[in-house]
């Protein structure tokens, strides 16, 4: 796998964000969350290092055709597969996996709170928590990479 390929999701792989049909672990389902066209392997591979074998990971979801890897140029010229969820489904399904990901059980008072959340000011307001939880389980790094995507998701909704 080429670390400056750009993984985006297929179809297939939106479609397992709203049906679960693949019973995916939550690391798994995290990075395919995380997926959007923007970031290349190397990128997700460092961002994403605490949660274990970032590349088998990526390997996992495209031979289960959840994501295909382009070259650079041609993932800046391809248009999206399809509609995403809500962004603001899509922030509380990342915050949510990347939480259990890395705390465990130890996610579960973390996790009641997050369900409820219902609107961005509310989910805004939770992500020093949530960046405080993944700081003491995974470290700072870890936990201000994650904490600025879900930032990014949270901004278009």
């Amino acid at each position: 796998m080429q670390d400056q390929a750009i993984p985006r999701k297929t179809p297939q792989g939106q479609r397992e964000l709203v049906d679960r049909q693949h019973k995916l672990h939550a690391r798994s389902r995290s990075l395919l969350i995380a997926v959007n066209g923007e970031h290349s392997v190397a990128d997700l591979k460092r961002q994403f290092a605490a949660l274990g074998d970032v590349g088998g990971i990526l390997a996992e979801l495209t031979g289960l055709n959840l994501i295909t890897l382009q070259a650079q140029s041609a993932a800046a010229a391809a248009a999206p597969a399809e509609a995403e969820l809500p962004p603001l489904q899509l922030a509380r399904a990342f915050i949510n996996e990347t939480a259990v990901a890395a705390l465990g059980l130890r996610a579960f008072l973390f996790t009641l709170k997050l369900e409820r959340c219902y609107t961005k000011a509310e989910l805004t307001e939770l992500l020093p928590e949530y960046q405080r939880v993944l700081a003491k389980a995974k470290g700072e790094e870890f936990a201000a990479g994650m904490t600025a995507r879900a930032q990014r998701i949270l901004a278009r909704a």
